[in-house]
């Protein structure tokens, strides 16, 4: 679907909207055999599955780092920059592991990235006996690859998918991450943690116990299931080979994001989202800790706002493609600032007040991920999307870095309240410039978007 008076770059090829190198969705693998339906079919269940264990790894490891981070240094600039790791580590691997998918295929890609989570977790393990704050943060940066694959699998599922199914496709695949996500954080301050200590290892060496473990299931998962590979097999029904070239330079990329308007605006969607919500969402357990909230309250209010990343997905998903993804985003952008500015007004020691407000925090991001995907994913052409994709996820994930860096500092320097203010301003900012764009593809707010 697109938005009024707008189209995209595969409905300029193709009547119909179909992408050059063939039709998504229809036709059999010539080497396999198989109907790209039941490709399709196991892509999504193999990734659904992978996510969730993923997620549940990565949102593990990041419910309690910042306050490994602090009680190693007592520092809450320096707990910032540890939390902010992850999302470091994402930008830092987003496009090696584009390249590595351009040139290998999704399986390959994904499963590098998900190895070097599960080195990074372990060795944050380490880091809880070894009181190292330098182990914490390059862990942490391991860790965020599991994030960059987690999201890269966003755009994997949607290989062989036509046009039109996109959003929802991508709505099915986030909210498969919610059980995972919601159990994550849960298990990890939990059940993870008393086992951590049975073994006699710190209660903060449960979350990474448990990371590790999600991360080696993943991996194993994803290596046995994702055959055939998607991208692989798209590549073969347009004709073309199976690995052709690895990508091209990243300033090329970053310029074809900058040359095509739809691109532009999908990107600064999937940043701002992803920046409002890092750069609270890191300090929240320093803040509720300063209200003398223990680490279970603390992993409820983290799976609460996990819950509304993506627990939602498939509504919002099914919104997108019938309101088309710049409303969308619009709605994205204004439920990220309701939530950060609900976040701004409660004191530490109020637990119901950042579970509403974190709640809002996330499902802001989920709105902003799945309208922003569809949104980029027809924008870009066929031939290179791969990277391109990378690109985008670097800069995505850069702002979320960039948000958890600067939410250290200025707790620090200030308080919560004025980072989840100031944070939740940019959502506002996002919602004014997809409306300008809106009216200005459209003859009225209210026009009926049209199919492709």
């Amino acid at each position: 679907m697109t938005e009024p008076g707008e189209r995209t770059h595969e409905a300029a090829r193709r009547p119909g909207g179909a992408p050059s190198g063939g039709q998504p969705g229809s036709g059999r693998d010539p080497e396999t055999g198989l109907a790209v339906q039941e490709v399709q079919r196991r892509t999504l269940g193999v990734l659904m599955a992978t996510v969730a264990v993923g997620g549940a790894g990565t949102g593990g490891a990041f419910s309690i780092v910042a306050v490994l981070a602090d009680e190693i240094t007592g520092s809450e600039t320096l707990s910032g920059i540890a939390a902010a790791g992850m999302t470091t580590g994402a930008a830092i691997t987003a496009v090696p592991l584009a390249k590595l998918m351009a040139r290998s295929g999704r399986r390959v890609g994904l499963r590098s990235g998900y190895l070097l989570a599960f080195a990074g977790a372990l060795l944050m393990l380490v880091s809880t006996m070894a009181d190292a704050y330098a182990l914490v943060v390059v862990g942490m940066a391991a860790v965020g690859t599991g994030s960059a694959c987690g999201l890269a699998a966003r755009f994997a599922v949607i290989d062989l998918v036509a046009p039109a199914q996109r959003a929802r496709t991508i709505g099915l695949l986030v909210w498969a991450t919610t059980a995972g996500a919601i159990a994550g954080p849960t298990l990890a301050t939990g059940p993870f943690t008393d086992i951590a200590t049975a073994l006699g290892l710190e209660d903060l060496a449960g979350p990474f116990l448990f990371a590790s473990v999600a991360f080696a299931l993943a991996t194993l998962v994803l290596d046995r299931g994702l055959r055939p590979d998607p991208l692989l097999v798209a590549r073969r029904l347009g004709g073309g080979s199976e690995a052709p070239r690895g990508g091209g330079s990243l300033a090329r990329s970053l310029g074809l994001i900058a040359q095509l308007p739809p691109a532009r605006l999908a990107t600064a969607a999937m940043m701002v989202g992803q920046g409002v919500m890092v750069a609270t969402m890191v300090m929240t357990p320093l803040h509720m800790a300063d209200g003398d909230q223990g680490l279970r309250v603390i992993g409820f209010v983290i799976s609460t706002h996990i819950v509304g990343m993506y627990a939602l997905s498939p509504l919002v998903g099914w919104a997108t493609g019938r309101t088309g993804p710049t409303i969308m985003i619009i709605v994205g952008g204004v439920i990220s600032f309701l939530g950060a500015e609900i976040a701004a007004h409660m004191r530490p020691d109020v637990a119901w007040g950042m579970f509403v407000g974190m709640f809002g925090v996330g499902l802001g991001w989920n709105c902003c991920l799945v309208a922003g995907t569809a949104l980029f994913t027809g924008a870009v052409p066929a031939d290179d999307r791969v990277p391109v994709q990378g690109a985008a996820d670097l800069l995505m994930s850069a702002s979320g870095g960039i948000g958890g860096i600067a939410g250290g500092a200025i707790v620090a320097w200030q308080d919560f309240q004025f980072l989840s203010h100031y944070s939740g301003l940019f959502g506002a900012a996002l919602a004014g410039a997809a409306t300008i764009t809106f009216l200005r593809n459209s003859s009225g707010l209210f026009a009926a978007p049209r199919r492709t």
